[in-house]
């Protein structure tokens, strides 16, 4: 028998095995992404915090994809959180970087609980959620001569700018993997 949560049966309400199998195939991609951009980060964001805003938008693209091609309710932040994990030994920030990677994660999932169908401009606005949210976050760590309206302003438009990116790349690949016969759960 299966346990009701909420008017649905408990089996629609938790992931699949081959959903969470999925997660965790594409956090652990999204772990080698962080190890060949992490040595770059850094440098970015001491020098243009704009552009590093723009190219962290990398660190978004495995959970967006879980999200898109499992169509699975909280797979970006469960993505995130396992690759969070596997991250941290790597990670300069230590256990921080599971805070940056699920903060995006989460406002993304958050951003589309309500949504039947995951059309074009709402994705698009849960991924400009996730920006702003990343860079709330990332506010505490700007140096001072990095507060000005006009780094503060770019870092904003470079946070959303790259999350909407890495959402464009996971939705061109998952329609490239449907074509080819590839489906999610």
């Amino acid at each position: 028998m299966t346990a009701k949560l909420s008017g649905r049966s408990r089996s629609r309400a938790l992931p699949s095995t081959r959903t969470l199998l999925i997660c965790a195939a594409l956090a652990a991609l999204q772990t080698l992404i962080y190890v060949v951009v992490a040595p770059m980060t850094p440098v970015l964001a001491a020098a243009m915090p704009p552009l590093y805003a723009l190219v962290a938008g990398v660190h978004s693209f495995m959970p967006f994809l879980a999200r898109l091609l499992t169509r699975t309710l909280w797979t970006a932040t469960i993505t995130a959180a396992v690759a969070g994990v596997l991250v941290w030994p790597f990670s300069a920030i230590g256990p921080l970087v599971l805070v940056t990677f699920l903060a995006g994660s989460a406002a993304f999932d958050v951003a589309l609980l309500r949504s039947g169908q995951l059309s074009g401009h709402r994705l698009i606005f849960a991924a400009g959620i996730a920006g702003a949210v990343l860079f709330v976050i990332s506010l505490p760590v700007f140096s001072p001569q990095h507060l000005t309206v006009a780094i503060l302003a770019g870092a904003l438009l470079g946070r959303m700018l790259g999350e909407i990116g890495a959402l464009i790349f996971a939705t061109v690949l998952v329609r490239a993997l449907r074509a080819a016969g590839i489906q999610g759960s």
